[in-house]
C-alpha cells in the first residue's frame, strides 16, 4: 500500500490486510480471463468477497455491514484491491455506489430496505442510474421523465452505462420530476429489477475494466411508487453531487492501486531485463520514468487522503471546498493512473504491447478513470468554480 501518513486503528489494519491478500491471491490471478471474457462480470468471485467480508465492509454496522462509513477507510481499501485488478475492485465494491444516495436522502425505513441486503454472505447486486445518451458529467440536464400519477410516479426515458445493469436487483435512478428546472428539477427513486415497464439493453463493449458489464436501461411508463421516491422532489441532485463528492475520491483511490500496480510492474520488470550488458533499470531514461512513476502516486495519494478526510470531516469543511477538494484528487490520480501505465508499458517495450504482461490491460483500465464521474475536463471547470 501507498504510504499512510495518518495512524492506523487495529480494524482498519485487519481490512487492509483482508483486502491486500484478496488481491493478490484471488483478484490478480483473475484479471486477465475477465478481460478477455469482455463481457461477463465475475459473480462467484463477488460471492467469495462477500463470504470474507469485502462487499459490505462500507455499509453502517446497524444494516449489518462491517460499519467503515469514513471515506479514508474506504480509499484504503479501494486502493487494495484495484491494485490486484482495477475492474474487479471497483466490482466488488459497487455496491458502496449505491449505499451514498440512500445515506445522504432515505428514510430510517428505506435504510432498512434497501440496505440490509447488501450485507452478509450472499448480497444483491445493485446500480446507480444517472448518465444518458445525451448527458454525461452534466447531470442536471437529464431527461428521462418521472410523472406524478395516483400512487406515486411514471418513469420513461433512457440511461446508458448503467454498470451492473441487468445483473443488479436494486436502482437508484435519477429522473426530471420537474422538466422547467435544471439541478432543482431532480429526483432520485428506488427500483427493483422487476419493475415493469423496465428494459435492459445488450451489453456494451469497453475499452477496459470489463469486470462491471455495462448496458442501456429503457422506462416505458415505469411504475414508482410514492414510498420510494428517494428524499423530496428536487433533493437527488444535492444526493447525486454528494454521491459524486465520495465517488471521486474513492475512484481516486482505485486509480491509484492501478498505478501502483503498473509502476512495482515496470521496477520489478527493469531489475531482471538487461540491455546493452547490463540492468535496464540502471539505463537513466528508465530510472528517471521510474522516478516520475513514483513521485506522481505518492502526491496524488496524499492528495486522495486529504480530499477523503475533508468529506469525513462533514459541515466543518465548506462544501464548495470539498468538492474542489474531490475533483483535485479525482484529476490528478486518474491522469497519474494513465501516466503510470503508459510508462509501464514503454518500459517493458514491445512486451509491454503484448498480452502477455497485464500492464497494456490496466492501460485500457486506466483510461476509464479520466472519464468516469466526470472528465477530466468537467473536473478542471469544477475546480475553477470552486476556487477558495
Amino acid at each position: 500500500m501507498s504510504y499512510t501518513p495518518w495512524p492506523l486503528s487495529d480494524e482498519q489494519n485487519d481490512i487492509i490486510e483482508l483486502c491486500r491478500s484478496f488481491a493478490k491471491d484471488r483478484i490478480r490471478p483473475a484479471g486477465r480471463g475477465v478481460d478477455e471474457a469482455d463481457t461477463e462480470s465475475p459473480v462467484e468471485l463477488f460471492r467469495e468477497a462477500a463470504r470474507v467480508g469485502i462487499t459490505d465492509f462500507m455499509i453502517p454496522e446497524e444494516y449489518g455491514g462491517g460499519g467503515f462509513t469514513d471515506v479514508f477507510t474506504q480509499c484504503l481499501v479501494q486502493e487494495q484491491l484495484c491494485f490486484g485488478d482495477p475492474g474487479i475492485g471497483n466490482f466488488v465494491c459497487s455496491n458502496g455506489f449505491f449505499a451514498d444516495p440512500i445515506m445522504a436522502l432515505g428514510t430510517a425505513e428505506q435504510k432498512e430496505t434497501w440496505l440490509r441486503p447488501l450485507t452478509g454472505t450472499s448480497p444483491q447486486f445493485t446500480a446507480l442510474a444517472t448518465t444518458e445518451p445525451g448527458s454525461g458529467s452534466d447531470s442536471a440536464s437529464i431527461i428521462t421523465r418521472a410523472d406524478k400519477v395516483d400512487g406515486g410516479y411514471r418513469l420513461n426515458g433512457q440511461k446508458a452505462w448503467i454498470s451492473n445493469a441487468g445483473l443488479a436487483d436494486s436502482y437508484v435512478v435519477f429522473a426530471k420530476t420537474d422538466t422547467s428546472q435544471r439541478s432543482r428539477g431532480v429526483s432520485a427513486f428506488l427500483l427493483p429489477r422487476d419493475t415493469e415497464g423496465m428494459e435492459f439493453g445488450a451489453p456494451m463493449k469497453k475499452m477496459g475494466q470489463r469486470a462491471i458489464v455495462c448496458r442501456e436501461v429503457f422506462f416505458s411508463d415505469a411504475f414508482v411508487p410514492a414510498h420510494n421516491l428517494l428524499g423530496e422532489e428536487g433533493q437527488g441532485f444535492y444526493g447525486l453531487m454528494r454521491t459524486f463528492d465520495i465517488s471521486r475520491v474513492v475512484l481516486g483511490a482505485a486509480a491509484l492501486g492501478t498505478a501502483r500496480a503498473a509502476y512495482e510492474y515496470a521496477r520489478d520488470y527493469a531489475r531482471e531485463r538487461s540491455q546493452f550488458g547490463k540492468p535496464i533499470i540502471d539505463h537513466q531514461a528508465v530510472a528517471f520514468r521510474l522516478a516520475d512513476m513514483s513521485a506522481r502516486i505518492d502526491a496524488a495519494w496524499l492528495q486522495v487522503l486529504n480530499a477523503a478526510r475533508m468529506i469525513d470531516a462533514g459541515e466543518a469543511v465548506p462544501r464548495e471546498k470539498v468538492t474542489a477538494s474531490a475533483a483535485m484528487a479525482k484529476l490528478n490520480a486518474s491522469e497519474t493512473a494513465m501516466f503510470c501505465t503508459w510508462a509501464g508499458v514503454q518500459t517493458l517495450g514491445g512486451w509491454g504491447y503484448s498480452r502477455e504482461h497485464p500492464v497494456e490491460q490496466w492501460m485500457r483500465d486506466a483510461k476509464l478513470e479520466e472519464i468516469e464521474e466526470g472528465t477530466s475536463d468537467i473536473m478542471r471547470l469544477l475546480i475553477s468554480r470552486n476556487l477558495t
